[in-house]
This record gives structure tokens, C-alpha cells and sequence, in this order.
């Protein structure tokens, strides 16, 4: 069965979005999905794990503060990257399979993103943005490493800077401003015009940012990672390239003066709070979610967590190298004591929007944030991802969104050329 035990073909362990070779079955990447079941883990750690804010121990929690998200978004590059190839771009009516089925799920994830949204828990969903993401990257799909890289260089650096100057006209705003975001009123009662307006630049998670971990995770993904040294290439590369971005953040924010422009920009709103401008910030910093402040372009040189500056960007992006390239790495070594967190991370759809379901039912009106309900949900998503993988193979909405997404075999047949 083209190297493939009856047992794993039974259990769904093969999915389009890990093929590695045009026209031939290989095995999923454990690796990736460790990674996803880390990325998993790290999202519950800021959802309901500690709150950072608190101090003390909490703190350990702060790393996870937008990089879980980031290489969500990263990792669903990889997915396209593999889904349209792997390290040789498709072409032809394979690559028009790929498109209708990115053109398929689209939609879906947009439609579930709006139901989560609509359960009102107090947390931002980023699944409509990665819908409009997967239209974004149809026109990239044959492109190799260099393009991919150049692209997520170009939308880390230089688009920030783009959208900075165009909010700055069409959106302004300040660090306490409500920002827009796609949920079903916004869809149904919003022209067409500013709902792409919200998707793309304005929103909580705007697709002009997201696409460059998008890239990014595409270029990871045309690169052959069963190969050791480019692993390890990747843990050095990205550790290296978020040392950078956030040694360069600090100097141009707290040696260079970018955080006292920041402090005058906010003496007006601290003023009138009874607060210093320093309190002002550290208490609405995180409000800057996804579209920094147009305020002043000194808040571009910021790296916090969801602020989708070029520090920010560029950091996440290393430190999801690391972790993708490291999971790769354990995964040779220690494959069976990952398995859990590789079958958590094969069903990461599903465990994503259940502990939004979860949230919403248990945490209505409690506070969520503590160190046991982190325990609790990490623990019980492995054990369920673990059962549901032994017994019934693919999770529940990947295997919606995979039914879903069959008909362009059917409309162009495999063995079509």
C-alpha cells in the first residue's frame, strides 16, 4: 500500500495537506504535528492558562502571548506548501485540485470563525482571516523557497509600513479604539467593501499580516524536512533571526527613544485616565491587537505579542522555525513519547474550536485564567486526541472540512494530466 500499513490507511493518518510528492502516499510529518500539538498546548496557556499580568510564576506563561497564534499561522502555511507539493510546486490539473479545494475550505473556516465568534467567550477567533488567507496564497502555490522567503520578508518588513500609512487615512486609531472585527453582524450588515476592508487590513488578525507567516510556513514547507541538517538549519536560522528582531526592537524602543514618542503620543488619553503615561500604556498595551495605533509610527518598532509590527512579525516567524525545526528533530528521537501531542496536533481544528465550546459553556461569567484550568484542557484534549485517533482516525472537523473539499477529484479525476 505504497509503504503504508493497513493500520495507519484505517486510521487516517494520511491527509492531503501532508503529502510530501506529487502523485505518490507518504507518511504525515510527526514533526509538523508535534508542532501543531505544541502550538495547541500554547494556545490554551494563553486562553485560560496564568495570566502573565499577574507576576510572579505567571510570567512563564508570557513567551506564549502571540507566538502560539503565529505558528498556527505558520504552520497552516506548511499545510499548503505540502497539500500543493512539497518541495516540487504542483502544476497543471493537479495544482487546479489544490486551488478549488483552498477555494473550498475557504469559506467553511470563514463560516465556523463567525459561529465561535458569535458564542461571545471575550476572545478573538482568527479563523475568517485564515479563510481570506488561503484566497490569498492560491496565486503563490508555484513558487519555490527564494519567492516564498522574499514574500515573507516583504509582507514582515515592509507591509507594517504600508498599512500604517493606509489606516492612517481610511483608519485611524488610537491605542484604546475599538478595532473591527469579522463576526456575523459585521457580514451581514456591512457593505462588501468593508468586510475585505476588515479582513485584510483593519480587522483583529488582518491577512495582510497573517500572510507573512503564511509565506513563511510555505517556504518551510517546500523544504525537505525529513533531512537532519536542514532542521537543524532552521533551529539555528530562526533562532538567530528572532534574536535580531528582538534585539533590534529594544534598541529602537528603549535605547533609541521610540518608547518615550510612544509615552507623548498617549499624554492626552493618560492625562485624562489619572495616570501616567507608562501606567496608560501597561495597562492598554494588549488593546493594539493585530493593528498598532496610528498615533505615531514609533509604534512600529514595539515587538509585543499580536501587534503585527515588523519586529513582531519577523520574531514570531524565527521563533516558529525553532520550535518547527526542533519538533522535527524530537520527532526522529523520541517519536513514540510525542505521539500524544502529534495526535493533539492532527486534530488541531477541532481542538481549537472545542475549547472556544468549552470556554463558553464552563467560563461564562468566571474568570478563566489559572494554572488548573490549563492542566485540565491540555490534559484532556491529549487524552481525547489520543482515543479519537486510535479508534476513529481523522478528528471531527478535519474530516468535515476534508469531505468537503473532495469534489475537485471528482471534477478533474487523479489520473488526469
Amino acid at each position: 500500500m505504497d509503504g503504508v500499513t493497513a493500520a495507519e490507511a484505517r486510521t487516517g493518518v494520511l491527509d492531503e495537506a501532508q503529502t510530501l510528492l506529487p502523485g505518490t502516499r507518504t507518511l504525515r510529518l510527526t514533526g509538523v504535528d508535534v508542532a501543531r500539538g505544541v502550538a495547541v498546548l500554547g494556545m490554551y496557556a494563553v486562553h485560560v492558562g496564568p495570566h502573565p499580568a499577574h507576576g510572579g510564576l505567571n510570567l512563564a506563561f508570557l513567551p506564549f502571548e502571540g507566538r502560539s497564534a503565529a505558528l498556527f499561522a505558520v504552520l497552516a502555511g506548511v499545510s499548503i506548501a505540502l497539500m500543493s507539493g512539497g518541495e516540487v510546486p504542483k502544476t497543471g490539473r493537479p495544482w487546479a485540485r489544490v486551488v478549488l479545494r483552498l477555494l473550498t475550505r475557504a469559506p467553511l473556516l470563514i463560516a465556523l470563525g463567525l459561529f465561535l465568534t458569535n458564542l461571545h467567550t471575550g476572545y478573538l477567533i482568527i479563523l475568517a482571516y485564515y479563510g481570506a488567507c488561503f484566497v490569498l496564497a492560491i496565486p503563490f502555490l508555484r513558487l519555490g523557497i527564494p519567492a516564498l522567503i522574499a514574500g515573507a520578508a516583504f509582507c514582515a518588513t515592509v507591509m507594517p509600513f504600508l498599512s500604517f500609512a493606509i489606516r492612517s487615512h481610511v483608519a485611524p486609531r488610537d491605542l484604546v479604539l475599538w478595532i473591527p472585527d469579522a463576526t456575523i453582524e459585521t457580514f451581514s450588515t456591512a457593505s462588501f467593501d468593508y468586510i475585505l476592508q476588515v479582513l485584510l487590513l483593519t480587522g483583529t488578525f488582518p491577512a495582510v499580516s497573517l500572510m507573512a507567516y503564511l509565506f513563511a510556513g510555505m517556504a518551510i514547507g517546500r523544504m525537505n524536512l525529513r533531512s537532519e541538517l536542514v532542521c537543524r538549519r532552521l533551529v539555528a536560522g530562526g533562532a538567530i533571526t528572532a534574536a535580531v528582531a528582538y534585539t533590534l526592537s529594544w534598541l529602537a524602543t528603549d535605547v533609541l527613544g521610540g518608547r518615550e514618542e510612544i509615552y507623548r503620543s498617549l499624554i492626552p488619553a493618560a492625562t485624562a485616565a489619572g495616570m501616567s503615561p507608562a501606567e496608560f500604556y501597561e495597562l492598554n498595551v494588549n488593546q493594539s491587537f493585530g493593528t498598532p495605533p496610528t498615533t505615531t509610527l514609533a509604534w512600529e518598532f514595539v515587538a509585543n505579542g499580536h501587534s503585527y509590527t515588523p519586529f513582531d512579525l519577523v520574531g514570531c516567524i524565527g521563533v516558529s522555525a525553532v520550535v518547527i525545526g526542533g519538533c522535527m528533530l524530537l520527532s526522529r528521537r523520541w517519536g513514540r513519547l510525542l505521539r500524544p501531542v502529534a495526535d493533539l496536533g492532527s486534530i488541531a481544528l477541532t481542538a481549537y474550536a472545542g475549547h472556544f465550546v468549552a470556554i463558553w459553556w464552563f467560563f461564562r461569567e468566571k474568570d478563566a485564567f489559572s494554572l488548573t484550568h490549563w492542566l485540565w484542557f491540555g490534559g484532556v484534549a491529549l487524552v481525547f486526541a489520543v482515543a479519537w485517533k486510535k479508534w476513529i482516525g481523522r478528528g471531527p472537523l478535519e474530516w468535515v472540512l476534508h469531505q468537503a473539499s473532495k469534489w475537485p477529484g471528482k471534477l478533474i479525476p487523479p489520473g488526469a494530466p
